[in-house]
């Protein structure tokens, strides 16, 4: 079976030099990582990690599906939430719809147009119903606990929209993601008799992409579901069973986190060699920020620690950002997200020949261009002892995008283990969270 393939060569002291993992230290760091393995089976066995069963619960996915035939059709899919609740869905959709999605006309795109309320500016709040009707809209409302105060806005200001918009038959285009029994989103739910979706608990936002969080959504634009569990599924299978050396998940945990802790390289940079990868970099800055950006050990330490997550797109981050990589701090170490297969191959006419700044390139790709310009930066790179691993993509499809997420948060747990933190709590953001609360006059919080 064919599988997202790592590639560590560049980063091994072989071909890095000094700044590289050299042999003995790469079978120490083995040796490591294969206790962490065990822990996370073990804890897989007693129930504490219930993100890894996601993709075999089919179940869900047909609870999806079943409710969004309920729902009909809709011209306009408006999802809003926030961090994991956004990102995740948004990384699926970029990854696995047409790049222009939302200009298609309805015969060619025959799914809903997309749009992500993530954030509270009023003027792009204020100016989505100026392009997506309300009573021709499905708004799907997600939001673990239901008490989000961001969601919790644009909960309102859709209510209040559809209100004005459809009147009475304002419940028939809302679903809710949250909670299956508490929090005010679920009681919402019960009282007005809203269809609502459930989160398993434990599976926290930033590991819920293969829940409901992210399914529904995707049976609602038309991608791949069943598909993306499959791989996710593979994807678990292979990370908690091969031998580290074999498993991608334990290779990127324990280098990442060598290369932070052992060789002072604490910025780690993901550059997406595709546009529809993007997306997925920007999901995985912040599992890996907020699973790992800890003051506490789990022994109850003071550290202060965790990586800097980055997101980078090439080529367009080369004419950006890649001096800086290639001459600046030796802080950093580097991901490359690589499409091995594009689904178009675009051929550059040999036209205007006496120019040899076109010439050069008549007869060729744009696939091959892309190619060598990740090539070459990767190359560039390693040339100036900049340690970096490259993840292969085959092609981008559903079962390769969940293989990426399975992987991305196993990898995130065995580091988690590795820096000894939790990283499934976030108790930094709690505190911004109470703050907003009483500076919004939210009843309870008023001596926060």
């Amino acid at each position: 079976m064919t599988h997202l393939r790592l590639q560590i060569s560049n980063a091994l002291s072989s071909v890095a030099g000094p700044a590289g993992l050299s042999p003995g230290e790469f079978d120490r760091l083995m040796a490591r990582v294969s206790e962490a393995i065990g822990t996370i089976k073990r804890q897989r066995s007693e129930g504490s990690l219930p993100f890894l069963d996601l993709p075999r619960d089919r179940e869900v996915l047909e609870i999806c599906r079943s409710t969004a035939r309920r729902c009909g059709d809709h011209e306009n899919f408006v999802l809003a939430g926030i961090g994991g609740s956004a990102l995740g869905p948004y990384a699926l959709f970029r990854a696995l719809s047409h790049p222009f999605h939302n200009l298609l006309d309805g015969s060619r795109r025959r799914t809903p147009r997309f749009f992500v309320l993530d954030n509270i500016d009023p003027d792009t709040v204020g100016a989505l119903f100026e392009v997506a009707n309300p009573s021709r809209t499905l708004f799907n409302i997600i939001s673990k606990s239901g008490a989000t105060a961001e969601t919790a806005a644009a909960s309102l200001v859709i209510f209040d929209a559809l209100q004005k918009s459809v009147g009475g038959r304002w419940r028939d285009h809302i679903v809710v993601t949250t909670d299956p029994e508490k929090g005010d989103l679920r009681q919402l739910a019960r009282e007005e008799d809203l269809a609502a979706l459930p989160i398993p608990p434990g599976v926290g936002g930033r590991f819920s992409v293969l829940s409901s969080v992210g399914l529904f959504p995707a049976v609602c634009l038309g991608l791949d579901a069943e598909n993306l569990l499959a791989g996710a599924e593979a994807m678990a299978d292979l990370c908690l069973e091969a031998e580290p050396r074999e498993n991608p998940a334990a290779l990127l945990a324990t280098l990442l986190h060598f290369f932070d802790t052992r060789r002072g390289r604490p910025i780690h940079v993901m550059m997406a060699y595709a546009d529809r990868l993007l997306p997925l970099a920007d999901w995985w800055r912040q599992l890996w920020a907020e699973s790992l950006g800890k003051r506490h050990t789990n022994d109850g330490r003071e550290v202060f620690l965790g990586p800097t997550p980055v997101k980078a797109l090439g080529a367009t981050d080369q004419h950006s950002q890649v001096q800086l990589y290639i001459e600046g701090p030796q802080d950093k170490v580097f991901i490359f997200l690589e499409a091995k297969r594009f689904q178009r191959e675009v051929t550059l006419d040999p036209i205007f020949g006496h120019l040899s700044s076109l010439e050069y390139l008549g007869g060729k790709s744009m696939n091959a261009l892309m190619a060598a310009e990740c090539s070459a930066t990767r190359q560039a790179l390693t040339d100036a002892g900049r340690p970096n691993l490259t993840l292969e993509f085959p092609e981008i499809s559903a079962n390769f995008l969940g293989e990426a997420f399975m992987l991305f948060e196993i990898a995130t747990i065995i580091a988690g283990d590795l820096y000894n933190v939790n990283p499934l709590d976030q108790p930094g953001v709690e505190h911004g969270k109470i703050l907003t609360y009483r500076l919004m006059g939210h009843k309870g919080y008023e001596e926060a």
